[in-house]
């Protein structure tokens, strides 16, 4: 064959690769929100219900967990997404951006669309004044009637009030942050008995442990999680018996996209210990998994312990926002 035009030919396979090359990029540098929030903003929440596993729709199971719901969310607002840290109960659910901005939603679990209703707001009236560094949320539990966050990039523990107000936790002066890269940071945290279980995500020792604590107002006691490879926590919730469930994920271009859930006895969560825990859930694909990152537990009287989680998306179009339900079916 006889080729006739070469360079115009090449011209086509370059520019192809740059297109492709590009694409990439988008995906992978993300789309973030062009404007920060203004005030309160009402949402309109679209949820499409998605299986465990696309490829097997019969499975209700994975672990030692069953599988309830889940839905892949979207929403009328660029500042949707991103969300890292999560509380929920029976009637409304709460999650935090690694931007900063709440977003609260009115739930009704059963139903096919879950969402009542839905409201994104500001981390605080000077919200637009704060750099993408300084709002950098990564783990949200209730406290003392209100909220306690944690923030890696500028490391350290908010407690927000049901009235908004701000409070540096005392906790902080104990932990020490030195050393932490700047996406390294807090990334799980919770209440046991003593204190804040406080664990961050980088940083390995020679013996493969990650650092944490238990962290109080008057101190802290070193306390350290030895993570299953390549995966590092993500969010903690505890169970009213005392025991913790950690969110672990793994996410890199290399080896793909998986989560895991351990649960931790409380008997071993004490200064000093190396925590390990056993696993109860693995996911990747082609199960429904994605870049899991908020977790919290709802337990009623005389109905399984629900286990709540949601995503990451990091604002690409290659990434979804997954809102996943399962019930502990074990002691």
């Amino acid at each position: 064959m006889i080729m006739r035009h070469p360079r115009k030919i090449s011209f086509a396979l370059v520019s192809a690769v740059a297109l492709a090359a590009f694409a990439t990029y988008q995906n992978l540098a993300g789309n973030k929100p062009s404007h920060p929030l203004a005030g309160p903003t009402e949402i309109t929440v679209t949820a499409k219900a998605v299986p465990l596993n696309p490829e097997d729709l019969s499975l209700n199971h994975a672990g030692k967990l069953r599988y309830l719901a889940g839905w892949s969310l979207t929403a009328d607002n660029e500042n949707f997404g991103g969300f890292s840290g999560l509380v929920a109960d029976d009637a409304s659910l709460m999650a935090i951006s690694d931007r900063g901005d709440w977003f609260s939603a009115d739930m009704d679990w059963g139903r096919k669309a879950p969402f009542l209703s839905a409201v994104m707001r500001p981390f605080d009236s000077k919200a637009q004044d704060h750099s993408k560094k300084g709002l950098d949320a990564e783990s949200l539990i209730r406290f003392e009637g209100g909220y306690l966050v944690a923030f890696e990039s500028y490391h350290r523990l908010l407690a927000v009030a049901a009235d908004g107000d701000i409070t540096f936790l005392l906790h902080n002066k104990h932990l020490d942050f030195r050393g932490l890269a700047t996406n390294g940071g807090v990334e799980a945290i919770t209440s046991v008995e003593g204190g804040i279980l406080t664990l961050v995500e980088g940083g390995l020792d020679t013996r493969g442990r990650l650092r944490g604590w238990i962290a109080r107002e008057d101190g802290a006691d070193d306390i350290y999680f030895k993570p299953p490879l390549n995966f590092s926590p993500t969010d903690a919730a505890t169970l009213k018996n005392g025991d913790v469930l950690l969110l672990l994920r793994r996410f890199s271009l290399l080896s793909g996209v998986a989560a895991k859930l351990v649960r931790i006895k409380a008997e071993d969560i004490k200064p000093g210990a190396t925590l390990v825990g056993e696993e109860l859930l693995h996911l990747e694909p082609p199960y429904t998994v994605d870049n899991m990152e908020g977790l919290d537990v709802i337990e009623a009287d005389g109905q399984p312990t629900r286990i709540i989680m949601i995503s990451d998306d990091n604002f690409r179009a290659s990434q979804r926002t997954l809102l996943l339900v399962f019930s502990l079916d074990v002691a």
